[in-house]
């Protein structure tokens, strides 16, 4: 697709003319716009969205119970730039721009996760949406905070497991229970407490969910996989999955008790996490030919006796704490950490264990805010973690591997003059990791990056930013040492030790109108590799399984997100309501640098649009989600059709006494029954989305 095409049309519908970025502007309470009061807690000067430049989303608690899916990915996936890597209801994973896996840095309060989900995508994020308060997604190169595996953006679960704020009650809580209907029968509850006793403030939370197999609205298997079948007397039609998607049943729970001591100018607090989940592995109906497809030998395993599925647990404990102008130009400092104990097991069809994969894993990260150089604000820190990965078993495809990598990072926002600021950043790292049955490997990536914002109205009316970065990133342990068959993606995973870092030069230019009658952004990016990390097809087979290598190729990305609101009440002088229409569109394309192939699981371009109001106890919104079909494939990848949803969901908020609160919610998802399937996906042509379905919900809180 055109890319200046896709600009130019896209300008129009923003409505991005002179008239719109610098016209009158029409009457608004520049109070009610709520970015100004949206913190984005990731970053070590928390800025508000208001005046931040960097594309970020950021889902507070009531947004992400009215978008709450069984997975982080699928709960953020319609966020700008956002999909994710769904292998069935149990695990998903968001991708950011067509970045995924170790690409994507998911945290838990600013840390790691201490999960496996960056290996490998049928590994769940260890976070459920249930637990969050708070979901900042942060697109673009973040390795400068977070580490080199945040190349492509990261996103940030605040479950504010340890109070960081004087509660200032005895106690308060929530109460949310949910009920789906027999398209996936789901049954979820989650209850937090909090309270205060002195400078004691403590949290208590916990959650349970489980889910029976999917609906669907038609075949598990693709149309271009069945048609793609060598006989049809090899798999006939009649011995297809339809209707129900096999082994997508899931079950999860958890709970965190933890606690801070509030004083005069900061606090200090523990706590601990225990979670699980068990589910499903979707696919495994005896066809390989693709990538992205499951193998046949998962089917082998027993798909007739239940197929595969993971049983997943971890423990973890978090420190965390902030001391507050402890010196005159240091404004504070904040540090964090946190020790993980993950293990699951991979259970074939019989019952028995193919494998165990285990991570003990701890991070640690200090963040230094300071006035030190009188010009501006700026932040100095460190960050270590350190990783013992092991997996065992007869189909363990990557030899134990420890990891160590400590760095150092700056950061400093110089204003330049009235309505300008300068942003300069730089990062470097030292990352080993040691296999067991391999010499070890070392790298040092660095990156540093300049970036700018132009507030011409100073009242943040408007907002032009440009920023470029140069990022590097470490190989991750299975682009390194894989090598054996990865069956829930069903390939040959082969990786390469002799692999080079991967570097890149990354631009974002961020448009974007904050007040009037028509409000919204756009942002253009690009992202420029030498010797990316990319899993490509070798044409040979190995066990009836395709062979896939990890190689360095040089590949170039190009993308945009843009949002528009049209504010209606103000348009029909509506004072007391709210009426909005938005409309959200984002695009990206990969492509190998010399011989313009294309890249794999690089989403279509998508266009979201949302009808949105509230009028006194109802609030309501119809979303109409269109996502194109993606021609423009891999070698060894099928081509995905074009799907649309529609979405609905009301709310009602009787008037409640005191300080109580009850809301009873009601949703509907892909109301037209329609075969969707995430192009993002390895599982794309064995697994397609829920069909239609319906959620109904109470949450109550005092």
């Amino acid at each position: 697709m055109d890319r200046y095409y896709l600009i130019a049309a896209l300008l129009v519908v923003l409505g991005l003319s002179p008239t719109f970025v610098f016209g009158e502007e029409s009457p608004q309470k520049k109070d009610s716009n709520h970015y100004a009061e949206i913190v984005v807690t990731a970053d070590p000067l928390e800025p508000s969205l208001l005046e931040s430049g960097h594309p970020a989303s950021v889902l507070n608690r009531e947004d992400i119970v009215r978008k709450s899916q069984s997975t982080i990915g699928e709960t953020i996936g319609l966020e700008p730039g956002v999909r994710s890597s769904y292998f069935g209801p149990g695990a998903s994973r968001p991708v950011i721009r067509g970045f995924s896996g170790d690409r994507v840095r998911v945290l838990r309060n600013g840390i790691g996760t201490g999960d496996l989900s960056n290996i490998s995508e049928d590994h769940v994020v260890t976070v459920d949406p249930l637990s969050a308060q708070t979901i900042e997604v942060l697109r673009g190169p973040e390795t400068l905070l977070y580490g080199s595996n945040a190349i492509g953006g990261s996103v940030n679960i605040v479950d504010g497991n340890i109070p960081e704020l004087a509660i200032g009650k005895p106690l308060k809580g929530e109460v949310l229970m949910q009920k789906g209907d027999t398209a996936d029968d789901e049954r979820t509850g989650a209850i937090r407490l909090q309270g205060q006793a002195g400078e004691l403030n403590w949290n208590l939370s916990g959650y349970l969910r489980e889910t029976e197999n999917i609906e669907i609205p038609g075949f598990a298997e693709s149309k271009q996989l069945r048609e793609s079948e060598e006989s049809e007397e090899e798999h006939a039609e009649e011995d297809e999955a339809r209707g129900t998607l096999p082994n997508s049943d899931t079950e999860s729970g958890g709970f965190t008790a933890g606690g801070s001591q509030d004083f005069n100018g900061g606090f200090l607090g523990l706590a601990f996490t225990s979670g699980y989940s068990k589910y499903g592995v979707p696919g495994g109906h005896g066809h390989h030919h693709e990538e992205g497809t499951v193998g046949e030998s998962l089917a082998e395993e027993g798909d007739e006796e239940g197929g595969s599925m993971i049983d997943q647990k971890q423990n973890r404990f978090d420190l965390r704490g902030r001391f507050d102008d402890i010196a005159t130009d240091i404004e504070s400092v904040k540090f964090k950490g946190g020790l993980s104990f993950y293990e699951h097991d991979e259970i074939e069809g019989s019952g028995a264990v193919g494998s165990t994969f285990k991570n003990d894993s701890a991070e640690f990260r200090t963040d230094v805010v300071h006035t030190l150089f009188g010009t501006g604000r700026g932040v100095l820190g460190t960050q270590w973690s350190y990783e013992e990965f092991s997996a065992l078993g007869e189909e363990a495809f990557i030899q134990p591997t420890n990891s160590f990598s400590p760095s150092i990072f700056a950061f400093q926002d110089i204003p330049l003059s009235s309505g300008v600021d300068l942003h300069l950043g730089g990062r470097l790292e030292y990352v080993e990791r040691d296999p067991e049955e391999s010499n070890s490997e070392q790298f040092v990536p660095f990156g540093f990056s300049l970036g700018t914002e132009w507030d011409p109205t100073g009242t943040f009316d408007y907002l032009l930013a440009l920023h470029v970065a140069y990022t590097q990133r470490a190989p991750s342990a299975s682009e390194l040492f894989a090598n054996g068959p990865h069956l829930t993606r069903g390939i040959v995973e082969v990786g390469d030790s002799s692999l080079g870092t991967e570097a890149s030069w990354g631009i974002d230019l961020t448009l974007r109108k904050n007040f009037g009658l028509i409000t919204g952004s756009i942002t253009p990016f690009w992202q420029i590799f030498s010797d990316y990390i990319n899993l490509s097809g070798t044409g040979f087979e190995d066990e009836d399984l395709p062979v896939f290598r990890y190689e360095n190729i040089d590949a170039n990305f190009f993308g945009f997100e843009a949002t528009t609101t049209l504010h209606m009440d103000e348009l029909l002088n509506i004072i007391q309501d709210e009426l909005a229409l938005d409309v959200q569109l984002d695009y990206v394309e990969a492509e190998k640098a010399d011989t313009n192939e294309n890249l794999p699981r690089i989403p279509p371009l998508r266009t979201i649009t949302r009808l949105r109001g509230s009028s006194g106890a109802f609030s309501g919104m119809v979303e109409g989600v269109f996502v194109s079909a993606q021609n423009d494939v891999a070698p060894f990848e099928l081509e995905t059709d074009a799907y649309s949803l529609l979405n609905v969901q009301l709310e009602v908020k009787p008037r409640i006494e005191n300080d109580y609160q009850l809301t009873f919610f009601v949703r509907g998802s892909n109301l037209t029954d329609e075969e969707a399937r995430v192009h993002s996906s390895f599982l794309k042509d064995q697994a397609p989305l829920r069909g239609r379905a319906f959620l109904f919900g109470i949450r109550g809180a005092l």
